[in-house]
């Protein structure tokens, strides 16, 4: 561990599998299974809590889904109690991104203002549609969804003045 380092989701456990403690698991990763090239996750109870340390021995796909065993995990009880729990990694442990690239994570919380400077909002998540990826920017009750797609929408994104600049139009908020 680094000092100063933070810790970045990765995913969730979704349920168990079997009766030997292997679980059911959500990947926040693209490709999904890249959560396995990990060994070593800071789990965290949905509510907050004390995170704990689970080894991966072994993931794979299974269905539509995921499933993995933990050293720590031994029997389906123990697996059923850690449904929810959040699967996080130090972020030093993560690979380093080229120039312009970003993790989903670090936007996050973003402050998102047109060109104009008029202000949306800020990042409440990010989802996939196939075509892109598309920015979920939330402001009191009002939601608008930005593509993410870089110098068509997206002008640029500044992660130490936290802000994204779009090319989007403030027709679309309703002030």
């Amino acid at each position: 561990m680094v000092a100063g380092d933070t810790t970045v989701i990765l995913g969730r456990i979704v349920g168990v599998h079997g009766v030997r403690g292997m679980v059911k698991i959500h990947s926040e990763c693209r490709p999904r299974e890249a959560i396995f090239r990990y060994r070593h996750f800071l789990v965290t109870p949905p509510k907050g809590g004390t995170p704990q340390t689970l080894t991966l021995q072994n993931g794979r796909p299974q269905g539509q889904g995921l499933v993995a065993s933990f050293r720590e995990i031994t029997d389906r009880d123990q697996a059923h109690s850690m449904i929810n729990y959040l699967l996080s990694v130090q972020r030093s442990a993560l690979p380093p991104l080229a120039s312009g690239e970003y993790y989903w994570a670090d936007l996050i919380g973003l402050q998102v203002v047109n060109k104009e400077g008029v202000s949306f909002g800020r990042v409440a998540e990010i989802f996939e549609t196939g075509a892109n990826d598309v920015l979920v920017v939330r402001k009191n009750r009002q939601e608008v969804l930005i593509p993410l797609v870089m110098q068509h929408y997206i002008v640029s994104i500044d992660l130490s003045a936290q802000c994204i600049t779009v090319d989007w139009d403030s027709a679309w908020l309703d002030e």
